[in-house]
């Protein structure tokens, strides 16, 4: 175990400064629990790490210890990353937030022209399009960004552009991902490996990279019975219901970060892959004015955009739970977003229990991955489960 002496941020080695001992007992109690597979944590502080804890097993046939640098599924924190691209971009004088989608993409009006035409970036990133299903996508598309992303420009709005907030679970990753193609020439993945993961030392992509593969993990619940369940919501309950029975339609069995499909495509809504580290970092970035260990990604003027928004409670018709929505990210507020005590912290979570946030207040960056997934149920309020809202009361509970 290292001391509190200067860290570089590849160590091989656990680290736990001291003061955050009980951070690292909270870790170790929860990754003892027999349902239990392998998960990292890892936090900055003012721009210097004080946990950076792995434990358990890499894969759900409990083989192979979780290593220092094992990557795993983000699921919808991944968002974020995207979120961040397009940001970036604006925050460049490249786009402007509050211009019109078809400024960067006409096509996309190609159907319900006169409604769409009034969608501007910023409903995109708010999760208030209108777009959060869609009629028009084929089972199995989200795999495609071609057949994706024609399927979004024939699509009609649910509603106008702004009149509801509802989690784009599936498309949100494909529509602000094409604006971030049609203007930088760049894949998402491209865009964020160029401006955050090189210049930062992250290992976050929006999709698994070649470089990660030798190190995934593998998660839980794939079963044969998980296979079916998913056939169903993407194949047969589109057929049977309304606009919520769509949110999977563009899915299939495939719908798993184990499968081949998922860890071969881009869809930036699901297929982010990182470590907790790699997390952590991106928003000690975040959380410190827009720089890390020297390096500018962000002007402090976007940062203060991002981090003062600070938005109200709104009910989120997807999730049907209120949400406080930022800039691509959620203010604090459970069960989508438990990011510790600060009310002013932001984030994104992802399916399963992946948790990541920043708190400019404190200058925390947070980030934990699992590979064990939460299944949420009637009884359980919580999206993703406690174990990081836990975590992360502990490490405020140490701070002074």
């Amino acid at each position: 175990m290292t001391s509190d002496a200067e860290h570089h941020p590849s160590s091989r080695e656990p680290f736990v400064a001291t003061g955050f001992e009980r951070v690292q007992s909270a870790f170790h109690d929860i990754q003892g629990r027999p349902e239990e597979l392998g998960s990292a944590l890892c936090v900055y502080k003012d721009g210097k790490p004080v946990l950076n804890i792995w434990g358990g097993v890499s894969s759900s046939d409990r083989k192979g210890p979780w290593q220092s640098d094992t990557v795993v599924s983000l699921f919808s924190a991944g968002k974020a990353l995207t979120a961040l691209c397009l940001l970036h971009l604006a925050d460049k004088g490249v786009v402007d937030l509050d211009d019109p989608v078809v400024t960067y993409w006409p096509e996309f009006a190609r159907a319900d022209a006169r409604r769409k035409s009034r969608v501007t970036l910023s409903h995109l990133l708010h999760h208030s399009a209108g777009l959060p299903a869609s009629r028009t996508s084929r089972y199995g598309d989200v795999w495609d960004w071609e057949r994706m992303v024609s399927s979004l420009e024939k699509a009609s709005l649910l509603w106008p552009a702004g009149e509801h907030t509802a989690y784009h679970a599936v498309t949100f990753g494909h529509l602000v991902g094409e604006v971030i193609r049609r203007v930088s020439g760049q894949m998402p993945s491209e865009y964020f490996a160029d401006h955050f993961a090189t210049p930062l030392g992250l290992d976050l992509a929006t999709r698994l990279m070649p470089h990660q593969k030798d190190r995934l993990a593998t998660c839980d619940s794939y079963s044969r019975w998980t296979r079916l369940r998913t056939a169903f919501f993407a194949s047969v309950l589109p057929r049977m219901g309304g606009w919520h029975a769509q949110y999977l339609r563009p899915c299939s069995s495939d719908y798993h970060p184990n499968s081949a499909r998922w860890q071969n495509a881009e869809a930036p809504a699901i297929t982010g892959f990182g470590t907790a580290e790699g997390l952590a970092r991106l928003y000690a970035m975040l959380a410190g004015g827009g720089a890390l260990d020297g390096v500018r990604v962000f002007s402090k003027e976007m940062i203060a955009r991002i981090a003062n928004e600070r938005p109200a409670a709104v009910p989120d018709l997807g999730i049907r739970h209120d949400v406080r929505v930022g800039h691509g990210m959620y203010f604090n507020l459970g069960p989508m977003a438990d990011l510790g005590p600060n009310p002013n912290s932001f984030g994104h979570v992802g399916m399963g229990g992946v948790t990541s946030f920043a708190d400019p207040d404190t200058g925390i960056g947070f980030g934990y991955v699992c590979n064990h997934l939460f299944q949420p149920d009637s009884k359980m309020r919580s999206i993703i489960g406690e174990r990081a809202a836990h975590l992360a009361k502990t490490l405020y509970d140490c701070l002074p």
